[in-house]
């Protein structure tokens, strides 16, 4: 159940973290609505997602919501990493 919660938590960061690799690409100058638009319809889904995992990981006690909660934040900072390098 531990590595579950950590992999559930891994899962929504990378998710979370290619949601916005992906959302900065239509980040322009000139941008149009559509851009707008779909920066916070990005935004509104990955805090939803986000908290949709804690509040069920808070369900089962403290330290799945830890692990949920760590996981999420060690693939958020690995994709940070690996979309710097690639540049």
């Amino acid at each position: 159940m531990v590595a579950l919660w950590l992999c559930a938590g891994g899962i929504t960061g990378v998710l979370s973290g290619l949601s916005l690799r992906w959302t900065v690409g239509f980040l322009r100058p000139g941008a149009t609505g559509r851009a707008v638009i779909l920066t916070m319809a990005g935004a509104i889904l990955r805090w939803v997602l986000t908290a949709s995992l804690l509040v069920a990981a808070l369900q089962r006690g403290a330290a799945p919501a830890l692990l949920a909660f760590f996981g999420l934040w060690l693939a958020r900072w690995g994709v940070v990493y690996w979309a710097n390098r690639n540049m």
